[in-house]
Formats: C-alpha cells, structure tokens, sequence
C-alpha cells in the first residue's frame, strides 16, 4: 500500500474508530455531528482507502448509528435524522461490500439501508441504496433492473441520484441486452438531468452518497456505448471523463476510466491490442495498493475480448490480478449484525430480497 493510501485508512480508521468509543451517555446532538463527520470523511476517501480498511472502519459508524436512537429514547425530528444518517451509513457500507465481492451483504445492506431512507423521507437516498440494488440484479435479468431503477427514479426527484439511475443503472441494463437505442435515450435522459442541476449536486468525481459528477456519467455513458458496439460514439465520453478526473488524485475513478478505455480501444472496428494493453496495466498498477475482486473480473473480461478480437489476451495483466480474485473475504472474522427487520416494497411483478434473507444476487461486478 502506498504511503498516501496508508495515510489515508489509518486516518479513516481512527475517526470512525473513536466515534464508535464515545460513550452513548453523551449528546445525542453532539454525537449526531460527529457520526455525520465521520461518514463525510469516510466517503471523501473512499477512492484512495483500501476497501478493506474502510470496511473495518464503517463498523463502529454503523452500530452506533443503530444504537443511538434507542439508548436515548428519541423521537420525532431527531430519531429520522439517526435513521437517515442509519441508512446512510448502511448505503456506503453496501457499496464497499458489493466492491469487495461480498454480494450477498451488499445486497442485504442495500435492501435495509432503501427501506430506513424511505421511512426517513430521503427519497433520493432510498433511489441511491436501490440503484445499488438494480446493479446486482442486472445480470441475471436486465427486465428486473430496469424495473428497479424505475422506482428509484420515482423517489429520486429531480437529482443527482435520478442522473445516476438514468446514467449507470439504465444505461447498463439495456446495453445488457444489446438495446442500442435504449442506450442512447438514457443517456440523453441523464444529460438533460444533469443539466437541470447545480455545482453543489455533482460533488468530486468517484464515489458519493449525495452527488453525481459529470465525470461519473461521461464513465457510464461510454462503457454502455461501448457494450453496445458503438466504441466511436464511446469516445467523446472518455475524454471527457479523462479530463475531469485529471489530477484529481481519485485512483478509483482514474482506474476505471482506464479499463474503461481499455475496452474501448478493442471494441473499435480496428481493435488496438497495444493500446488496451497500456491502459490496462496502468489501471492494475494504480490498483497495486487498492486491489479489488471487481478489477480482476474486469481484466478477465478485458483480456478475453482481446483474444476473441486480436488473437492475444492479456495474460500477464491476468496473472497479476489472480490473487485479488482469489482473497477469500469469507475467512475474515467480522461483528455480528442483528437481522435485518426491514423489507423493500418493490412494483408489482418484481421480487426484491427481503433484507436478512437468504441471498439472491451473488453476482461479480462487472463493467459498469
């Protein structure tokens, strides 16, 4: 790990750490900011901080989030926002577990973390918590995603999150069927979204719970495009995602911007092995010191489609990832959480995993 991400996790660590000490005798109020900190800064390193740091880190958040209400018997007003800051926390925590590969607790923490922003009135929280949610459905069945995603949409309003659904969740759903217009129209569908927006909704390109970045589109945008077979009209996308994440120290988002340019170039009429290869591996060697089960699937997936269309994989980049495919994240020894005793009302005709059940959607993550 590099100095600046081990900076970082240790950082985020120790935060989140200390507000899981503070004694529950205290000011809820005073607990309540410093809870809400600690998120912030959570999230703001989210695409620097090994996984598996913010993962450990987030455990204390989330307990004491959980606890809080009860131990000081609110009501009204100030328990919605320990629920809200609850689903919150149970929302990133579910991000970090899908990012992971951990997709049966992504799943479960998603479903719980849409139901508590729900009955907290966020509606584009709960959006955001079942956008997660629609990803890991998406394949092994488009048609349910896009069910999903549409109701997120209807409680996302006019937001960032409605942007992202459009961008990543539609986008993604259609090119998973080959739905070449579908594409297009989402993507439209999330430009004009975006340009209904403000500065304050698009946040730092990466992960967020609030925000959505021009940059994040333009990724999604190209990588459904690309899905599709239309890698030229990928392109402005790419670059465009390139230069708004320039210099932005977000390793994460530069990672995936260059898988996906990667398959980009070899989804062109003319594929460009060399050229793949290259963005390939400065993504594998960014991720050096952030090594995630996502990116080695990826590069699988990179490299399989380099045989099929240039005769020649990227087994090196392939060999080097192999042990991140392999972590087993099974064998490490976590808290014990109470069963969730919350449910997601999904539309008619559209099955969502009642939180705390038996897993569902144990799905990799694959391009997104």
């Amino acid at each position: 790990m590099s100095e600046v991400s081990n900076r970082r996790s240790v950082l985020v660590a120790t935060g989140l750490a200390a507000v899981g000490s503070m004694s529950l005798g205290g000011d809820a109020s005073g607990l309540h900011d410093a809870c809400a900190a600690a998120l912030n800064a959570a999230v703001d390193a989210y695409e620097t901080t090994d996984l598996s740091a913010t993962a450990a880190a987030l455990v204390p958040l989330e307990r004491t989030s959980r606890t809080v209400p009860g131990e000081h018997r609110l009501r009204g007003r100030a328990a919605l926002d320990w629920m809200r800051l609850h689903a919150a926390v149970t929302t990133a925590a579910a991000a970090v577990a899908y990012d992971r590969g951990q997709h049966a607790d992504a799943a479960t923490r998603a479903d719980r973390a849409a139901a508590l922003a729900r009955a907290a009135g966020d509606g584009p929280l709960a959006a955001r918590a079942l956008a997660l949610r629609a990803r890991m459905v998406r394949p092994h069945s488009p048609a349910v995603a896009l069910q999903i995603a549409g109701v997120a949409a209807r409680i996302a309003g006019i937001s960032s999150t409605r942007a992202l659904i459009a961008g990543k969740v539609v986008t993604s759903a259609c090119a998973a069927t080959g739905d070449a217009p579908g594409v297009r129209d989402a993507v439209a569908r999330a430009w004009q979204t975006m340009e209904r927006l403000g500065d304050d909704d698009f946040g730092s390109p990466g992960f967020a719970l609030e925000t959505y970045s021009p940059a994040d589109l333009a990724l999604a945008c190209a990588e459904a495009l690309t899905t599709v077979g239309a890698a030229d009209e990928a392109t402005p996308h790419l670059e465009r995602a390139e230069t708004l994440i320039a210099g932005s120290g977000q390793t994460g988002m530069v990672v995936s911007v260059r898988m996906a340019q990667a398959r980009a170039a070899l989804a062109r009429e003319i594929p460009d092995r060399e050229e793949a290869a290259s963005y390939a591996g400065q993504a594998v060697a960014l991720s050096a010191a952030r090594p995630a089960q996502w990116l080695a699937r990826l590069v699988r997936d990179v490299s399989d489609l380099a045989d099929l269309r240039t005769g020649q994989g990227l087994d090196d980049l392939v060999d080097a990832t192999t042990p991140w495919l392999h972590a087993s994240w099974e064998a490490e020894p976590g808290p014990q959480r109470p069963a969730a005793r919350f449910g997601v009302p999904g539309p008619s005709g559209v099955m969502v995993q009642r939180a705390g059940g038996p897993p569902t959607v144990p799905v990799p993550r694959l391009a997104l």
